[in-house]
């Protein structure tokens, strides 16, 4: 008789059908042999000779390493084998401390086996743990798992013998079941003073759970309304949350939330109206507004406007904007206009009013243009005409912007929406103030922002030269708007920031290079130098050779430019391509970022790449620690990682060669795992080739391995059993 001894002839067994095989090969000397005959086992069709080898593979309690035992149970699971479930409960009662730690295992092939003998056992488990005072967590799993009617008496009775500590898990239970009958005593869980902060949140958690059609539950005192009234009002603010939802529900509750609204315009220091509450109403009315209609609205509507003016905390009113846009609708415009003076939540309100259906263009200019006007509401003005998107403003906000008596806050929101606007008549005016040096640094940074939204060639040397500004806001802005240009100019001086920002730190000056000149992208400069950005100082004047560069913050700037590269597209790619030769210098976020701009294309030349930097073997862990301070802080290889697995995602045909690639003996581990799995999606007779001669040479499988080789068989009609 043929005996397997290496992982190769399971693999050709499984191919070949050979159920007799993999029986003798579960008795193997070799360890890695045995688990995996095992695994594949539970791939059968319930040939009764696997089953019985399974089965006395679990009686093996002599045997030295736990993985046979456990991949028997799992295996039987997978095959819903009945017979099992006696055994599956003992080992599902002995706990996690048992010899071999089946508990796991078990709970898991009791429930993919299900039915009624499954559910009498766990309950009877369930009893036993409760009458002992422990509590098996595995067992409450199993039951929310296979949710079973039958199982919500016994949990309310055992749910008051673990108050308080462990009452929770047994309401996450109930509200898995979802049985309404669970209803009553989870509302006055949630209801209990006694209860903590995490036992009402879980009983409001479960009550949500439930069937929205059988609420509310029918009880004759108290009302679902009243006991939810104290956890409306709890001190947890996920938990006032959950209650405003429930008591949403019904009219009656609905009537309590609006309520809780006039007791706190009324007395808004009592504590039976504490402000998060009165955020979760107005958050659930905006949230759901036709479920709080009415016929007559209007004293509603004044409750809302009343809470937007009065309430002294920045939450309720910003949350009351929200309510009043979606329940008054039209009607709001006024309140909300007044509304953009309040600074906390200026910027909530005009994005409200920029989405009215007929938005308030003609007094949104009157309030831009007034100069003896809030400075917040000018401001919100000029947010909200962006958001609108009419470029029938533009005209007034280059007026407010080229005002430099209007406050800084206003003419950065002009310039905002400008960008936004795409205006093109604007950039000369962004231009200017972006260049302008005694202009605020947050108006410049957002200027340059805007202009690079707007993208308009000839205002590209400005924000090439705002990307050396001694400025840190105005720097960082311009880095991120070159991203606005595709053009191989922005994307040579983006690729010198992240070429710098791998290098050690220097205080030494760098000279400028002259107009025009490619970065040269190997790492030449001293750290903490900005680059030089190939061009000359505006209005024609050349660099002066020997004046120092101003610094740049290297790992922000890196992060800024790998995304703006990413947004320039094509021109950037030979750039991209340049900066994967020195990966392994950058830190793990940026390697990931150039990865991820390298996947964006769908060129030949970044497969390429990408295969490349996938398939690069890992240095000695030794190599990989550094001093503080000299490079990589972590013992990974981020980008042969990150570069895997961004090659797996394009599983069709014609990345068939660069996923067998990743197939080699020097492949990051993790690499081959996404690329079989991309291969089995190609699904080609290649492709499975390529992943069967790939399980072949190994000598250990894990789970997907062997599903690798069950999904192959079966693609191929290959059955292990009758």
């Amino acid at each position: 008789m043929e005996q397997a001894s290496s992982l190769a002839d399971l693999v050709r067994m499984r191919m070949d059908g050979d159920v007799t095989g993999l029986c003798r090969a579960t008795r193997s000397e070799v360890l890695d042999v045995r688990l995996s005959a095992t695994r594949l086992l539970g791939g059968s069709t319930g040939s009764p000779e696997a089953v019985e080898t399974l089965f006395a593979c679990l009686r093996q309690r002599d045997e030295p390493y736990p993985g046979p035992r456990s991949q028997a149970v799992r295996a039987l699971g997978r095959l819903r084998e009945r017979r099992a479930v006696p055994t599956l409960l003992e080992l599902l009662a002995e706990g996690p401390y048992a010899p071999g730690q089946l508990d796991r295992p078990a709970g898991d092939a009791l429930v993919a086996i299900g039915g009624p003998e499954v559910v009498r056992g766990l309950l009877g488990l369930l009893d036993r743990r409760t009458n002992d005072g422990t509590l098996s967590f595995r067992v409450l799993g199993a039951l929310a798992r296979l949710r079973p009617p039958e199982a919500v008496t016994p949990l309310l009775a055992s749910l008051w013998l673990y108050l308080p500590e462990h009452a929770g898990h047994v309401a996450r239970t109930l509200g898995a079941i979802g049985d309404p009958r669970a209803a009553s005593a989870l509302l006055v869980l949630a209801h209990s003073p006694a209860s903590d902060t995490h036992l009402r949140r879980a009983a409001l958690t479960a009550l949500h759970a439930l069937p929205a059609a059988t609420w509310p539950p029918a009880r004759r005192y108290q009302s679902a309304e009243e006991l939810l009234f104290a956890a409306q009002r709890d001190p947890d603010p996920e938990t006032a949350r959950l209650a405003t939802a429930l008591l949403a529900r019904t009219e009656d509750g609905r009537n309590d939330l609006w309520d809780v609204l006039h007791m706190a315009s009324h007395t808004p220091e009592q504590p039976e109206s504490p402000p998060h509450a009165v955020a979760a109403v107005c958050a659930h009315v905006a949230e759901e507004p036709d479920l709080f209609a009415v016929p007559d609205p209007g004293e509603y509507h004044s409750l809302l406007r009343h809470h937007l003016r009065e309430s002294a905390a920045p939450t309720v009113r910003r949350a009351a904007a929200r309510a009043l846009f979606a329940y008054a609708g039209a009607e709001a415009g006024g309140a909300l206009l007044e509304a953009l003076g309040d600074a906390h939540i200026s910027d909530t309100v005009a994005d409200l009013v920029g989405r009215l259906a007929d938005p308030p263009v003609r007094e949104l200019l009157e309030l831009l243009a007034d100069t003896d006007g809030k400075a917040p509401q000018r401001r919100g003005a000029a947010r909200a005409l962006e958001c609108i998107g009419q470029t029938e403003a533009a005209p007034a906000l280059l007026t407010v912007l080229a005002d430099d008596t209007a406050p800084t806050a206003v003419r950065t929101a002009a310039a905002d929406a400008l960008g936004a606007l795409r205006h093109a008549d604007a950039a000369a005016t962004l231009a200017a103030l972006a260049e302008d040096e005694g202009q605020p640094g947050t108006l410049r940074a957002r200027a340059v922002r805007a202009l690079g939204l707007i993208g308009a060639p000839d205002t590209l040397p400005i924000v090439l030269a705002c990307a050396r500004s001694p400025h840190e806001a105005v720097r960082a802005r311009a880095v991120a708007a070159l991203g606005g240009f595709p053009v191989t100019e922005a994307a040579q001086a983006l690729g010198e920031f992240v070429t710098y920002s791998t290098e050690p730190h220097s205080t030494e000056p760098r000279r400028a290079e002259s107009h025009g000149t490619a970065p040269d992208l190997a790492p030449t400069e001293p750290h903490g130098t900005p680059p030089d950005l190939g061009r000359a100082e505006p209005h024609g004047t050349p660099p002066d050779p020997g004046r120092a560069e101003p610094r740049s913050s290297d790992p922000d700037l890196a992060r800024t430019a790998l995304q703006a590269l990413r947004r320039i597209g094509a021109p950037a790619l030979p750039i991209l391509i340049a900066l994967a030769d020195s990966v392994d210098d950058l830190s793990e976020d940026l390697a990931d970022r150039l990865v991820a701009a390298l996947a964006a294309r769908p060129d030949a030349e970044a497969t390429a790449v990408l295969v490349r930097l996938a398939a690069t073997p890992a240095p000695p862990r030794a190599a990989r620690h550094v001093a503080p301070g000299a490079g990589r802080l972590a013992p990974s290889c981020p980008a042969q990682e990150a570069a895997s697995l961004a090659l797996t995602e394009r599983g069709t045909p014609e990345y068939l060669t660069p996923l067998t690639s990743l197939l080699g003996p020097d492949a990051w581990f993790g690499a081959q795992e996404a690329a079989v799995h991309a291969l089995l999606e190609i699904g080609t007779d290649e492709a499975h080739e390529h992943v069967l001669a790939y399980c072949r040479r190994m000598t250990h499988f894990y789970d997907w391995h062997v599903e690798a080789v069950n999904a192959i068989a079966e693609a191929r009609g290959v059955r292990l059993g009758p």
